[in-house]
């Protein structure tokens, strides 16, 4: 007899009163717990835990309870929140072998098919190997090699955004992608409409509906996955369906391009998926699971790679129209070190502190991820007198440790001087790349690229534009508001700026580029 909608009412209530009384029970030291919001029973702290911008709430927590550790429960799962650098370095590298591990994410792995995604791995060979692709692929050594692919997108981003200033952020999205597609498989992207660098947006997008961690119930309720999509309540399962498709497509098709060229005896430009075939396909011993953990290491480095790129970038040019004085100081220095007649170049970036400086407030100022995905404690551990059970999911509150006034006195503030002294980078201040790029064995194997792009780029955008405030129907400046989306990769809002280039020289360098094409 087919199960009743009571039925499944019952069973879920059941379900919960159950992980209720086995969360309570779940103690094995005198220990208290840290601090936190008390919750109340079976559904815990579900009502005190916002499902956008969380990263606010965090910080308030950290001050309301005086604690670097702050704890809450949802449906009886626990979660620990820490808000300092030093707790973050403490847990995640000095003990990195039980802390890096992660929960099944069921909505994002099981019903959306992310489990590919080096982000979602749990802690295991696969996750090795795949990793170990990831560094030999675009890792520290690697970058060199992709200088001159980066350096050419940023000179097409300046073409584009002559021909279409308003288009903006579209712009810096095909940059992005251009470069990992590039780097990655090989693929020329097209100028418009390329459906390569479209299904890995939409990858991208599909990857941020799914990884806010608490957002679904079925990610504390596993049992809930197998109820029917008509039920009342399943539309996160309709909501699955629909994101499933884009995620397989950006892990099967560029790499099914890659492949096709590669068996048809193609000369294929060097790419990680030409180094790692070389490297690792040719020594596998088992050849369908090496291909699937490169599959995955590939398309983890769009992911890392463009989503860094297109958030960074769209803040630096919101910080530029709201602080024309950061700007002027840039154009400044960028004037006197390498004049006006050509562009920054890799070999510029010494002699351009702050440049340097910019790029660093960037990544502070709005980090692309303000809330890591959690990492899961795999055994019972102590710290600082607190206990915190085998099980328990740790979020790093990114955004907090950035915006620590201690760290970055007026945290608020874009202000690049604070990383200067004397007029060179100051090694005392804290590096913004210490936190926005997560902690331990699961930190961002593609840092070092996304970084190094992101550099090129702000340094060819300054060189040649200068960026301004909109003027709107009534002959004011439009100024724009920071607003930023409340997903786990976190994007600023739509908004409006002029874009034009610097002087009549500047202009025909971008026009000398556009003619090279």
């Amino acid at each position: 007899m087919p199960l009743t909608r009571l039925d499944v009412a019952v069973c879920f209530l059941a379900l919960l009163i159950t992980r209720w009384i086995s969360g309570r029970r779940q103690r094995h030291s005198s220990l208290p717990l840290p601090p936190g919001p008390r919750g109340l029973p079976i559904i815990g702290n579900l009502r005190d835990v916002p499902t956008k911008h969380s990263w606010l709430t965090f910080q308030q927590w950290r001050y309301k309870y005086d604690s670097d550790l702050v704890r809450f429960n949802l449906l009886g799962s626990e979660f620990v929140v820490v808000n300092s650098l030093k707790v973050a370095i403490d847990l995640f590298d000095r003990r990195s072998r039980i802390y890096n591990d992660r929960s099944n994410y069921v909505f994002s792995v099981d019903l959306c098919g992310m489990g590919w995604l080096i982000t979602f791995i749990p802690y295991g060979n696969f996750w090795k190997d795949t990793r170990r692709a990831f560094h030999r692929g675009l890792g520290t050594d690697a970058v060199k090699d992709y200088i001159d692919v980066e350096v050419s997108a940023a000179r097409n981003l300046l073409v584009r955004l002559h021909k279409s200033p308003e288009h903006f952020m579209e712009h810096l999205r095909h940059m992005a992608g251009r470069i990992i597609m590039r780097s990655a498989y090989g693929i020329k992207v097209q100028d418009d409409d390329d459906p390569y660098v479209d299904i890995a947006e939409r990858g991208i997008q599909a990857l941020n509906e799914g990884m806010n961690a608490g957002s679904f119930l079925v990610d504390s309720i596993p049992i809930l996955r197998y109820i029917p999509e008509w039920f009342p309540g399943a539309h996160f399962k309709r909501f699955a369906k629909e994101l499933r498709i884009p995620v397989t497509g950006m892990l099967e098709k560029p790499y099914g391009y890659f492949k096709k060229q590669m068996e048809s005896g193609a000369d294929l430009p060097q790419c990680a998926a030409s180094t790692l075939h070389e490297n690792m396909m040719s020594k596998a011993e088992d050849p369908e699971y090496t291909e699937s953990f490169i599959k995955a290491s590939l398309a983890s480095m769009y992911t890392g790679g463009a989503d860094t790129t297109v958030s960074t970038l769209g803040t630096f040019v919101l910080a530029m129209v709201l602080n024309p004085e950061v700007q002027a100081k840039a154009h400044a220095e960028l004037d006197r070190v390498i004049g006006t007649g050509r562009l920054p170049e890799v070999s510029d970036k010494p002699s351009l502190p702050y440049v340097d400086a910019i790029v660093r407030e960037t990544l502070r100022w709005h980090p692309v991820v303000p809330v890591n995905v959690p990492h899961r404690l795999i055994q019972d551990d102590e710290y600082e007198g607190y206990f915190l059970p085998e099980g328990t999911s740790l979020i790093v509150n990114i955004w907090g440790i950035l915006h620590d006034p201690e760290a970055y006195p007026d945290p608020m503030a874009f202000k690049p001087d604070r990383f200067l002294k004397d007029g060179v980078i100051d090694p005392s201040v804290q590096d913004p790349m210490l936190a926005c790029f997560g902690f331990g064995r699961r930190i961002c194997p593609g840092r070092w690229l996304a970084k190094e792009s992101v550099w090129i780029t702000i340094s060819t955008l300054l060189a040649a534009y200068r960026f301004d405030n909109a003027i709107g129907p009534d002959g004011r400046k439009i100024v724009p508001e920071e607003v930023y989306s409340s997903g786990v990769i976190s994007y600023p809002q739509s908004f409006k700026c002029e874009i034009r280039p610097r002087s009549a020289e500047c202009e025909a360098l971008i026009l000398a580029i556009a003619n090279e094409k």
